[in-house]
């Protein structure tokens, strides 16, 4: 059997500035189960984007409830937000992010640092293996101005997927690459799904949405429609996380 993941039920998200109200969600009802690999689409400026940081933890909604895993996020101190962030969900961005004046391993590496549970030896084991899995272990003592778009791109996957995530969220993962580098990274995300991750990805492009199983369009803060693509059965893992795996010290 599948694993929930993510459940959101009636979730709001209003920004107040210069006494003007902007509603970006609007009543999101979506689960997503483990295993899922699902597309967001939709016009500029409708929610894709903020739907995804609610998601992800980077920000909070306004209403509703938000359920990851079986933590429901409201009750999450900022803390235990930022616990989550680093040992279960690995973000891919359009901008790549990566830190300019440090090597391909370094910028893998950097956010298990954080994690007070690994040794130096179990992150060099797991950048190995990240840096491996996206064809850019050969590169690992270069710095990303000396990397390509699609290379670039390669590093930050790998750095998102080297602590083992229950959940990969894409915004716009190929929005700065040309058509052979996008892709190229679509391919890695789909191996990375047949190979057990789920992944949710914001994106305009109708051919990388496509290659989802799952494709969720938004119009105005709303979900319109939620489409079922393919009927394979969805992956299970044994990966996941509970309230008393995230420490407040």
């Amino acid at each position: 059997m599948t694993r929930q993941l993510i459940k959101m039920d009636a979730i709001k998200k209003v920004f107040v500035s210069d006494d003007m109200e902007t509603h970006a969600l609007s009543n999101i009802h979506l689960t997503i189960q483990q295993g899922e690999y699902v597309s967001i689409t939709g016009p500029s400026g409708c929610g894709k984007s903020t739907l995804l940081s609610v998601m992800g933890l980077l920000d909070s909604s306004s209403a509703g409830q938000y359920f990851l895993s079986s933590l429901l996020a409201s009750e999450l101190d900022s803390k235990q937000r930022s616990q989550i962030r680093n040992k279960e969900i690995g973000f891919i961005f359009q901008s790549f992010n990566l830190i300019s004046d440090m090597t391909v391993r370094e910028n893998v590496e950097l956010p298990l640092t954080y994690r007070t549970d690994l040794t130096k030896q179990q992150r060099i084991g797991m950048v190995d293996e990240a840096l491996q899995s996206v064809g850019m272990q050969h590169r690992v003592n270069h710095f990303p101005a000396q990397l390509s778009g699609g290379q670039q791109q390669r590093v930050a996957i790998a750095r998102a997927i080297a602590g083992k995530p229950s959940l990969l969220l894409a915004d716009e993962p190929t929005g700065n690459l040309d058509s052979k580098n996008a892709a190229e990274v679509m391919a890695l995300l789909d191996n990375l799904h047949a190979n057990g991750a789920t992944i949710c990805i914001v994106t305009h492009d109708p051919r990388s949405a496509q290659r989802a199983h799952r494709i969720v369009q938004m119009m105005d803060g709303q979900i319109v429609s939620d489409i079922s693509c393919d009927s394979r059965p969805l992956q299970t893992l044994s990966t996941g996380f509970a309230r008393d795996q995230v420490s407040v010290v």
